[in-house]
């Protein structure tokens, strides 16, 4: 854990359109080949640090937050962590680009967690989800096989709506009920405090 932790930025919307990210994000991947846990959404970080706690010496993680704020943010956070690398813009749209250099270099993606995403309700804005018809059929012919994907997320029509989309493409996911290695998100406290259930489930790409 970093004794001295950095300001966390002021919330200032709840919402940010990723569509509006157009840089392209790139990672040439890290100097041993110890396997990777993607975390798409990381907001305050402290779901990694969890983790790095429990793995700092058999895993290296992929740390993706859209608000810049929050990512300088958790690159100071994690500045002396050589084995967690953050980067901002839009990760879902960049995922190939930023761990398939890792994949060539024979490194192991274990898990990529997508952790309470912006469910953006309306039709006219669904296309700006992390899941998409078109995520999940670019994903499907470059990911490997073992690679399991952890949806996680406080809204029920958000989690039913990403099931029939897995369930079109003909991806199958399992639900489960409590956090994996107990690892909670801020956001997700909150939510357990005011009494919200919680979402989840895995799926992976290939049976």
């Amino acid at each position: 854990m970093t004794k001295n932790r950095p300001v966390v930025p002021k919330r200032k919307r709840n919402h940010v359109n990723p569509l509006a990210h157009t840089q392209t994000i790139s990672f040439d991947g890290f100097s041993n080949n110890k396997p990777i846990i993607v975390d798409i959404g990381s907001y305050r970080g402290e779901f990694v640090e969890q983790l790095n706690n429990m793995m700092v010496s058999t895993h290296n993680f992929l740390v993706c937050e859209i608000r810049k704020p929050y990512a300088e943010y958790l690159r100071e956070l994690f500045t002396n962590n050589a084995n967690i690398a953050v980067f901002d813009g839009d990760s879902a749209k960049n995922l190939q680009a930023l761990i398939e250099p890792s994949i060539k270099k024979g490194a192991h993606i274990e898990y990529v967690f997508i952790n309470f995403p912006d469910p953006w309700f309306k039709d006219r804005h669904k296309k700006r989800r992390v899941v998409t018809d078109i995520f999940l059929q670019d994903t499907k012919k470059w990911i490997q096989s073992d690679t399991v994907f952890v949806f996680q997320t406080d809204q029920e029509l958000l989690f039913t709506e990403t099931q029939e989309l897995l369930d079109e493409q003909g991806i199958e996911y399992t639900e489960f009920t409590e956090p994996l290695w107990g690892a909670q998100t801020h956001w997700e406290l909150m939510k357990v405090k005011e009494n919200n259930p919680i979402y989840r489930m895995t799926f992976s790409f290939f049976k």
